[in-house]
This record gives C-alpha cells, structure tokens and sequence, in this order.
C-alpha cells in the first residue's frame, strides 16, 4: 500500500527487515502498517541454522576475547615501559616467581592479567556499592580505617603488602569477571537464536508478490496462530 518507489523493495532487503526489527514487522509493513500476503513454505530439516548459529556465537565470543586480550596486552605494554630498567621485575627474583620473572614477555603479560581482573574487581565493587539499596554518598560497602601507618620502616613490606592488595582485587574481579561472562554469553546466545530463527521463519513465511491493487491477505488460522503466538503478527 507504500506509494512510488517505497512499494518496491529487494525480497533479500526485505526478509532481512523482517528478520532484525522487533514487533509485527515480520508480517506488517512498517511504514503504512499493512500485513503481508504471507505464502507457507515448508522447510526441510534445520541443520544449516544450526550451523551458522554455531558460528555467530562462536564470532562474538571471540570477539569478546580478543578484546579483552588487547586490554591486557596494553596494560602490559604500559607496565613494561614504566619499570624499563627491571626494578619492579627483580624484585621478584626470589620465590616460586623465580622462573617468570627471568623472561619479560610472560611476566608482564601476567602482570597485564592480574591488573586487569584486578580492575574488574575494583569497577564490580564500586558498581555494587552503588546500586545497594543500603547505599548512600559515602559508599558505606567500603570499610574505613581511622588508623593509618604514619612512617614505614620497609619498603619491602609496604611492597608486599601492595601486591596482596592488588591479588585480593584481582580474585574479586576474577568472581565479577565470570558473572559479566556467563550473562554475555546467554545474551549472545538469545540475540543470535532470536534472529535466525526469525530468518529461517521468512523462508517458511514467504512475502508474495502482488501484482495490481492491495487486497486483505488470508492466512490459516494455524499459521497465523503460531505467529501471533511467537509475536510476530
């Protein structure tokens, strides 16, 4: 019912509307809302959809990783850069470090994985803290300590203490880390299955061409049942 041009469109264009927009474009128009003259076509087997949802999960997901791989090379790099003359590296030339610690390369990547999930834990807790029901300004879900050391008498221990500092955050980020993965996955899960069983239905639900005047379209009472069942009518 479109006029001009706008009636016209590539079947591919359209079954790709139809399969990623969300309410009755799957059987309406969505400019002049009017329904389509939908042919049923019945399909042979389902292992191709199979397929190519495999692959899209399998795309994003290492997406995600090589993401999150970048993040940590760059911190890496930056924690390379800023001990360029190994201090920080020999420090921990003693201790079941020993072995990662004579190689640059595995040791600042680990450095690269411990400050990123440790990251991951301070970002988590601040996120948490502030979206408590129980939460204020003053962030009440971290503990505050009166007491402060006013002098040092080793650096070593400061160091140490440092470094545990940063392993405790970087054990709760790993806890944070896998909670943001398991609802990453499940929603790329959910957003891949939607659409190409929505693609898969276009081939079963076939627009038909109309040649002169728009009429009502007749559908089975089964079929548009279904459709409306699944929200797509």
């Amino acid at each position: 019912m479109c006029k001009g041009t706008q009636q016209f469109v590539h079947r591919s264009c359209l079954d790709h509307w139809r399969s990623t927009r969300e309410g009755t474009a799957f059987s309406h128009c969505t400019t002049c809302k009017a329904q389509f003259h939908l042919r049923v076509q019945f399909l042979e087997g389902d292992g191709g959809r199979k397929m190519k949802f495999r692959l899209f999960v399998a795309r994003d997901i290492l997406f995600v990783f090589l993401a999150i791989q970048i993040a940590v090379a760059a911190i890496s790099g930056g924690a390379y850069w800023l001990d360029k003359c190994g201090h920080f590296r020999n420090r921990f030339a003693d201790g079941w470090v020993h072995m990662l610690s004579k190689h640059p390369v595995p040791f600042y990547y680990c450095v690269g994985v411990v400050v990123f999930f440790a990251l991951v834990g301070v970002f988590g807790l601040i996120l948490h803290c502030s979206t408590s029901p129980s939460s204020n300004n003053d962030f009440p879900c971290f503990a505050r300590s009166s007491n402060r050391r006013s002098d040092s008498s080793d650096d070593d221990d400061d160091f140490t203490v440092v470094v545990i500092i940063v392993i405790v955050f970087a054990i709760i980020g790993i806890v944070y880390a896998f909670i943001a993965a398991t609802i990453a996955v499940q929603r790329i899960f959910q957003r891949h299955y939607h659409i190409l069983a929505k693609k898969e239905l276009t081939k079963e639900y076939v627009v038909e061409d109309l040649r002169g005047g728009y009429t009502p379209p007749k559908l089975d009472p089964e079929h548009e049942q279904r459709l409306k069942k699944l929200q797509l009518m």
